[in-house]
């Protein structure tokens, strides 16, 4: 006699699409939040497809049956489709175009905070904001002037209205108008990182020195846009893991008529990643400013000198190196330190160069001596550095 063996606790596998584009950062941030609250609960089968931003609802999704939607629904068309497939949705979009269904959005207040309070720590009192038309940008460019009128400070802003249909030469000239009306030095807060990429590439056009007068900070630290800027930008981390993860938890429980406690989530973001961009101490001396500059420029080379400053700076090297330390709060010589220990930290973290190439791209002849500047400035050995960090 056979015997039937059955779980009774099985659950068939919940079919879900998701509607959110692959082609950012941001994005596949969600995606990864998604998939880590599948891979502690239990599975779905997951419909997901190659998407950017703004796109129609693909066709596969006309004659698809399934259990449930997680989409950025960011236009119309989008919305009216998704409200007549009558499944439980969870909306991922700033647009917010179908009201009453769960919303899950980044705390944009949270992201002007620590814009605003990155830039003032920096030293500025200039500032701007540069973003775009769509509600997310307005809120975080809102509550960074909000912020800074708080206080006591202006906001000089730039806005570019089409997102999603841009023409990538004509938004760099009108930048460049908008940079040529601005004082100096001044620290902005680009809306996302694609804007504060284009407000760099715009100051190397004009010629500004990027941080030391213009300083910008971007959002979504998205790796292959802040790095492959020049110099690479700042940006704000948000918790897009978070955001899918509650996102994939909200729509399980509307699929499993459970109560929800509220409609609308915001997630916080996680931090500040800090790179050349804002690493800065504003000041309104340009003599000061282009020595700064130049240090940056040249402490990793191995030939720098002082004395080469100088033949911009048009007073002694004793008035010049008291100004300097007065201003930046530490010596010119003590400034080329920290960039080659910053670089050292760099090239740990993020390669796996032996100590010898490390030590030459961060100008030292000996890998001896870069080990002793090393430890002394941070009390450990390169190799521990990095052994942490890997960990």
């Amino acid at each position: 006699m056979k015997q039937s063996f059955r779980n009774k606790s099985f659950k068939k596998r919940l079919k879900v699409a998701l509607l959110i584009e692959t082609s950012n950062e941001y994005a596949r941030g969600i995606i990864k939040g998604i998939y880590g609250y599948i891979k502690e609960h239990r599975y779905w089968n997951v419909f997901l497809g190659e998407y950017s931003r703004g796109e129609p609802h693909p066709d596969w999704m006309l004659g698809w049956q399934g259990d449930g939607i997680i989409a950025r629904i960011e236009n119309k068309l989008m919305a009216e489709f998704i409200a007549s497939c009558n499944l439980p949705t969870v909306d991922l979009s700033a647009a917010n175009l179908i009201p009453g269904i769960p919303w899950v959005e980044t705390d944009d207040q949270s992201i002007a905070d620590l814009a605003a309070k990155h830039l003032i720590d920096c030293g500025f009192i200039n500032f701007g904001f540069a973003g775009t038309g769509l509600n997310w940008s307005k809120w975080r460019g809102d509550h960074f002037e909000k912020d800074l009128r708080q206080m006591g400070f202006q906001c000089h802003t730039f806005s570019s209205l089409n997102y999603f249909k841009w023409n990538w030469l004509e938004q760099q000239e009108n930048i460049q108008r908008w940079l040529k009306t601005l004082p100096k030095p001044i620290g902005i807060f680009a809306g996302y990182d694609l804007m504060g990429r284009l407000i760099i590439d715009s100051c190397n056009k004009l010629g500004y020195m990027v941080p030391e007068e213009v300083a910008v900070i971007g959002v979504d630290n998205d790796p292959l846009i802040c790095e492959l800027c020049s110099p690479p930008l700042s940006s704000i981390i948000p918790d897009t893991y978070k955001t899918g993860y509650v996102a994939a938890s909200l729509l399980e429980s509307i699929i499993a008529k459970k109560e929800i406690s509220e409609l609308t989530y915001r997630i916080k973001p996680i931090g500040v990643k800090k790179r050349r961009s804002t690493d800065t101490v504003a000041i309104d001396d340009p003599h000061i400013s282009k020595a700064m500059h130049y240090i940056f420029q040249n402490a990793n080379s191995g030939t720098f000198n002082i004395d080469d400053i100088l033949s911009f700076a048009p007073m002694s090297r004793r008035v010049f190196e008291k100004k300097f330390t007065y201003l930046i709060g530490r010596t010119p010589y003590k400034e080329m330190q920290r960039i080659r220990v910053n670089r050292i930290k760099e090239l740990l973290k993020e390669t796996d160069l032996p100590l010898l190439d490390v030590a030459e791209r961060s100008g030292f002849e000996h890998v001896s001596y870069m080990s002793y500047l090393f430890k002394r400035e941070t009390g450990i050995t390169p190799a521990i550095y990095r052994s942490s960090h890997e960990q």
